[in-house]
């Protein structure tokens, strides 16, 4: 917006002046700035409105003229003709007056010690806009004797109360501190280093989360956007739920997101604030983007439901005309079984396999080839058979044997116990009781160490895995044990106490079920083994249990570098 300005008139302001300059035949030194000034000052061409910069070689009288600015030279204002920029303070008090003056340092405030000195104009209220100041312009005072002698000087603006040279009363003073040459007048000046003008720029930041319903262990992603009139925001931004700092990420096209895993059930409301950033616009220009919050985004997190998992039919109802000409086959590289059968293409079945006791896989849909296939990482060496059943009827519809040579892998241990419990007329069936790797792999590979107090520290996740307790009836109880071996690099070893393990829960869920009690954290380079991962007291069943933990990994001092290995295993026993 162009601003109107009305200046102040000085004898001699802002037009040329018909004065002969006089030749720079000395260079005077640059002076320090005084700062006992009541304000910073800017020496400026009185033709061209240019900048003069410190250390600018002048002549006592020069052409162009030297007005003041209270502050740098805004180029964008000048080419619209705008002012305002360079307009000194209005006056306070009692100041109804401003002259130009040239004194000796310290007699700034002292108008009867001043050496040279120009009109008295009305500061009318406003503030002095562009005044004329050079020495050869001041011609009240002495000036003839100010340019044979030289010296250092302080020039500058000073309001009065009066228009009486012989006032005391100058309320403020704006000046520099100026060099002269003897005999030839030349002069430079000090001034203060331009000061960068900063803008503030309001934003504004919306978050939203998606999605806005989840299952416990699951992930939402927010994503927080930053906008300013006119104007492409750039920072950082920080995400919180409630007071709690969830990470900062920065701004990419006005916008930032950051993926959360929710671990408890019910509502969650997060936030995300914009935190204040100066970015520069030009060389003496800068964007002060404000800080800003946003309104709370809500998501609600469930647990979900718990399969029972339907009663097996017995060992003995796998005869020879339920097997429908099924059959198996095993891949001991990726512990997986295939069943093909024929007739149920695209049918949903209960699957189980049989070894000690039937085991419940789950509810799968009979491919388009007539196939099903399962994980049986945690099932022990041996003879097993694989049964799908129809979950309507619980009719056998195919099964088939298979020999299964590797052994369950580490540390997924998997035990069924059904106990049975006489009552009249009946015999019930217990529920399921194991453990099963849920993480997807039964390698944890602890990588990037850290050197921390000449130690090398390394951690990371152990990965999910699913301990399922349905033993509604016998409710023993149990504990989940957990061993770890020395970590071995060829003929180089790690005691076992090296690694600390806190275990977390991730989720908890089945009708009447109670929550187990996670072990208290081992600390790594203390830990003693084997130890008590999570215990269920008797008397309980704990339904379905997700659980993880986080790994620190600390070597001693002077151990080779390099990969050890270790096995951890956890065991799941019935109290």
């Amino acid at each position: 917006m162009k601003k109107s300005v009305v200046r102040v008139a000085a004898a001699g302001a802002v037009a040329a002046l018909l004065a002969t300059m006089s030749p720079l035949a000395q260079a005077a030194t640059t002076p320090a700035y005084d700062t006992t000034t009541d304000g910073r000052i800017y020496l400026v061409d009185g033709t061209s409105y240019a900048q003069l910069n410190a250390g600018t070689q002048l002549a006592w009288n020069t052409s162009a003229g030297v007005v003041l600015s209270a502050a740098p030279v805004d180029s964008v204002a000048v080419a619209a003709g705008d002012y305002s920029w360079a307009t000194f303070p209005a006056p306070t008090g009692t100041a109804t007056k401003f002259t130009s003056f040239l004194a000796p340092v310290g007699s700034e405030r002292t108008p009867t010690a001043w050496s040279e000195w120009g009109v008295f104009n009305n500061l009318n209220g406003a503030g002095a806009s562009l005044p004329a100041v050079w020495p050869g312009h001041l011609t009240n005072g002495t000036p003839a004797a100010v340019k044979t002698a030289g010296g250092t000087y302080s020039m500058g603006i000073a309001y009065t109360d009066s228009a009486v040279a012989a006032s005391t009363h100058v309320l403020k003073a704006y000046y520099t501190t100026v060099n002269i040459d003897a005999g030839t007048g030349t002069w430079t000046f000090a001034e203060p280093a331009a000061q960068v003008v900063t803008t503030s720029v309001t934003t504004t930041t919306t978050l939203a989360a998606s999605p806005t319903t989840l299952d416990v262990g699951q992930s939402t992603v927010l994503t927080a956007t930053v906008a300013a009139t006119g104007k492409t925001v750039t920072g950082n931004v920080q995400f919180f739920e409630g007071t709690t700092s969830l990470g900062t990420v920065a701004l990419a096209a006005g916008s930032a997101s950051k993926s959360v895993t929710v671990g408890t059930s019910g509502a969650h409301t997060y936030t995300a604030t914009f935190l204040e950033n100066t970015v520069s616009t030009g060389t003496l220009t800068a964007d002060k983007f404000l800080t800003s919050t946003s309104t709370g985004a809500s998501i609600t997190a469930t647990v979900p439901a718990v399969q029972l998992p339907p009663n097996a039919p017995s060992e003995n109802s796998l005869s020879t005309s339920a097997a429908n000409g099924a059959t198996v086959a095993y891949d001991s590289t990726t512990h997986k079984a295939v069943l093909t059968v024929a007739g149920d293409n695209g049918k949903t079945v209960n699957t189980f396999v049989y070894s000690t006791t039937p085991v419940f896989l789950g509810q799968l849909i009979v491919s388009a080839t007539g196939t099903i296939t399962v994980d049986l990482s945690t099932l022990p060496a041996g003879t097993h058979k694989l049964a799908i059943v129809d979950p309507t009827t619980g009719d056998v519809l195919a099964w088939a044997s298979f020999t299964k040579s590797d052994a369950a892998l580490s540390p997924s241990i998997s035990k069924t116990i059904n106990a049975d419990v006489a009552t009249a007329g009946s015999t019930p069936t217990d529920g399921e009781f194991s453990i099963i790797d849920t993480s997807g792999s039964n390698v944890v590979n602890l990588t990037n160490p850290a050197l921390v107090n000449g130690q090398s520290v390394v951690s990371g996740k152990l990965g999910t895995f699913k301990v399922t307790d349905l033993r509604q009836v016998s409710k023993q109880g149990w504990d989940l044990k957990t061993t770890v071996t020395s970590f071995v690099k060829g003929t180089d070893s790690i005691d076992n106490s090296a690694l600390g393990i806190t275990p977390s829960s991730v989720s908890n869920a089945g009708s009447g079920a109670t929550a187990p009690v996670l072990g208290a954290a081992t600390i790594s380079g203390s830990a003693v083994y084997p130890w008590t991962f999570a215990s269920l007291a008797a008397g309980s069943f704990s339904g379905v249990s997700v659980f993880n933990a986080d790994l620190v990994f600390t070597a001693p001092a002077a151990k080779p570098a390099g990969t050890y290995t270790s096995t951890l295993t956890l065991t799941l026993i019935s109290k």
